[in-house]
C-alpha cells in the first residue's frame, strides 16, 4: 500500500488552516463587538503591493486620487459573497465621479479567478496571501475578519471602516459626500 499524497499543498494548506482559524475567531469577537475602530484625524493610506489574478503586480497607490473602498474577502466567506453584488453595481454607476473598488481575496487564486468570472467582477482583484493579515491589521482590523472594508479619500485619508457587509444604503451615504457636486470639485474638508 502507498502512503496518500497530500492533495493540497503545504504552504495553502498553513494559509487555509489560518485564515479559518481567524475567521473562527473573530466571529467569535465580532459578535461581542462589531465595530472596527473608527477613522482618526491623520489616518492615511498604508502602501502595500499585490499581484492581480493575472500575476501582475499592483500597488495600492495606483488608485490613490480616486475614492477608493479597500474590501478584503474570500469565496468561501458568505457576507463576503453578498456585498459583492454591491460593489459590482456602484463601481459601474459611480466610476466617472471617481469611485474605485479595489478587492483583496484572501483565498486560493483559482477559487477567486472563477468567483470573479462568474460574478462579472468589474474592478480590480487582488490576490492576499500570509502577509494580507498583517495589512488588515494595520487597517484597522486586528483579528482578520471577514469582510472588512476601508474607505480612502482621494488625498489618501481613510474616511471610514466597516467590519461586516455593506449595505448599498450604507456604502452609498457613505461615499456621496467625497462626490463633486455639479459646481463643485473637491469633497469635505
Amino acid at each position: 500500500m502507498q502512503p496518500r499524497k497530500n492533495l493540497i499543498p503545504k504552504k495553502e494548506l498553513i494559509l487555509v488552516s489560518l485564515v479559518a482559524a481567524m475567521a473562527l475567531a473573530a466571529g467569535m469577537w465580532f459578535a461581542l463587538s462589531p465595530s472596527p475602530p473608527a477613522a482618526e484625524p491623520g489616518d492615511r493610506l498604508i502602501a502595500f503591493t499585490l499581484p492581480d489574478l493575472k500575476d501582475e503586480p499592483h500597488a495600492i497607490n495606483e488608485w490613490l486620487g480616486k475614492l477608493m473602498v479597500l474590501n478584503f474577502w474570500a469565496t468561501w466567506c458568505p457576507p463576503c459573497r453578498e456585498e459583492i453584488p454591491v460593489f459590482i453595481e456602484l463601481q459601474e454607476q459611480y466610476a466617472g465621479r471617481g469611485l474605485q473598488i479595489i478587492g483583496v481575496a484572501i483565498d486560493h487564486k483559482q477559487d477567486v479567478a472563477d468567483y470573479a468570472d462568474g460574478m462579472f467582477i468589474n474592478y480590480p482583484v487582488l490576490l492576499g496571501d500570509e502577509k494580507t493579515l498583517a495589512i488588515m491589521a494595520r487597517y484597522g482590523n486586528r483579528i482578520g475578519t471577514l469582510p472588512y472594508s476601508v474607505v480612502i479619500a482621494p488625498d489618501g485619508r481613510i474616511v471610514g471602516r466597516k467590519m461586516g457587509a455593506y449595505t448599498r444604503t450604507e456604502l452609498e451615504a457613505q461615499l456621496k459626500p467625497w462626490w463633486p457636486a455639479k459646481s463643485a470639485k473637491s469633497g469635505p474638508s
